[in-house]
């Protein structure tokens, strides 16, 4: 039942393949370099909780209170704080390019003493701090567990808190340096690289971009846009370019899935494994007790073989001999 369920999933999948060359926005190919988030993080101290905060033994807590006190004015011994209804955490929230004081972001607690639960707890007021030392925003607010783990039973010792943190500190990073401008590519290749100069000078008719190498474009703003930049990007991250990708195939050998792209090449080659012997690659000639299997991609042989029968272990293990024998023209990756 088990195996017949696998080569039923193994069939659906195999045939989801991933797209050809087409078509694509700079936006999705490209980000421009500086545009991006800065993580933040913070101590912090949780109160309010039903006996499920940290123990009189820890440090973390002790400290936290000690420091929420002093602040406050009040002076109390070093010792241990005994109560269970605090607990110290860790803050940590992602800091969006572009952020303005006063915009809001979401943050996350995490437990760092012994704590059980931070259900019914409250975040006291804890400054964020990017790699920096600078404070760039204040977090508080009511914890509310709503994260599954694996069993769908909820985490009690992590909590996110939409709109929890409050920006402090205007975050603008500078996109332009010299009048020009660096597109890093999401996945380096130099032939996309290369068309995405191309697509950039022939809209804005001037040799204004340069593929500098297979993970970077650089884009000199015309002069004409100075005054208006963003207007400049908006235009050139529409641009339309025929994205290209390599050739390859993701086997999870667990599950026994495999992804792959529709045009993956294989040249012909005779394959007998466990008994059974298949003509594949291009138009075979049958011949007895010999299974010819037309097509030359590896989606025609991954559907030739599930209508044999084949089961999925080997049917991966036929993929990985051919290419190991060099008939494959793709790159595969094991999971």
């Amino acid at each position: 039942m088990l195996r017949s369920l696998a080569l039923s999933c193994l069939v659906f999948i195999s045939f989801v393949q991933t797209a050809h060359a087409q078509n694509v926005r700079i936006k999705e190919l490209a980000h421009l370099r500086g545009d991006r988030t800065n993580s933040l993080i913070g101590f912090g101290l949780i109160v309010g909780l039903n006996k499920t905060g940290d123990t009189p033994t820890s440090l973390a807590k002790n400290k936290a209170v000690q420091t929420l006190l002093g602040r406050l004015g009040m002076t109390i011994d070093s010792g241990p704080v005994t109560t269970l209804s605090a607990a110290a955490v860790i803050v940590t929230a992602e800091l969006p390019a572009f952020a303005r004081v006063g915009d809001k972001i979401d943050i996350k607690v995490s437990v760092i003493g012994d704590a059980k639960s931070l259900a019914g707890g409250t975040l006291l007021s804890t400054p964020l701090k990017s790699g920096d030392g600078e404070i760039y925003a204040m977090a508080d607010g009511a914890i509310v567990l709503g994260q599954a783990n694996g069993s769908g039973v909820k985490v009690q010792t992590v909590s996110v808190i939409a709109d929890g943190g409050m920006i402090e500190k205007d975050f603008i990073p500078s996109l332009v340096q010299n009048q020009a401008i660096d597109l890093n590519l999401v996945k380096s290749d130099f032939s996309t690289s290369n068309r995405i100069a191309l697509a950039i000078n022939q809209h804005f008719h001037a040799e204004i971009a340069t593929a500098v190498d297979p993970a970077r474009v650089k884009v000199h703003v015309p002069e004409a846009s100075w005054s208006n930049v963003t207007g400049f990007i908006a235009e050139m991250e529409t641009l339309e370019v025929l994205a290209d990708q390599k050739a390859v195939v993701i086997i999870n050998e667990r599950t026994g899935t495999i992804v792959m792209g529709g045009d993956v090449k294989i040249s012909p080659i005779a394959i007998s494994h466990n008994g059974f012997s298949i003509n594949a690659g291009g138009k075979g000639k049958p011949a007895d007790a010999v299974k010819s299997l037309d097509g030359s991609t590896v989606n025609d042989l991954v559907k030739g073989l599930n209508q044999m029968g084949v089961k999925p272990e080997d049917l991966i293990s036929i993929l990985q001999s051919i290419h190991a024998s060099g008939a494959l023209r793709a790159e595969i990756k094991l999971m």
